[in-house]
């Protein structure tokens, strides 16, 4: 695929168009009536008189204010629907996880609890320091 950018006739068929366009914009200038021209005239003033001129500072000002208000769309309910839509889906994650690590955690005690109850030792060798050591040393 070629790209417009480094096309080299570009420029030229650009400008060709800009002339052709041009050309047609001089022809239907000289079809318009003396009437039609003064009413071009009026609207064109009637326009000018409608543009305020706006002062750097109220540009500024009027800049800031926007960027504290936000944006329109936050009146949407759908918009702050979707801005908290992660905040909610985070705080669920969450306690989802940690309903999982605390049935884990519980699982894991049962087993321990089921191994000791059904081994051939009794409860009170587990109590005893030097068997401690021992299981360290037998993993």
């Amino acid at each position: 695929m070629k790209n417009d950018a480094t096309d080299p006739l570009r420029p030229k068929v650009e400008a060709r168009l800009a002339q052709q366009l041009a050309t047609r914009l001089q022809q239907a200038e000289r079809q318009i009536t003396p009437e039609q021209s003064e009413r071009l005239k009026a609207l064109r003033l009637m326009a000018v008189a409608q543009i305020q001129p706006v002062s750097a500072t109220a540009a500024v000002a009027q800049g800031r204010a926007l960027s504290l208000v936000g944006p329109s769309l936050w009146r949407s309910w759908l918009f702050r629907f979707g801005a908290v839509l992660p905040l909610i889906v985070l705080v669920v994650g969450l306690l989802v996880l940690q309903d999982y690590q605390q049935e884990r955690f519980i699982r894991v005690t049962a087993d321990i609890d089921t191994a000791l109850l059904l081994g051939d030792l009794p409860p009170a060798a587990y109590a005893d320091p030097g068997f401690a050591r021992y299981l360290k040393l037998e993993r």
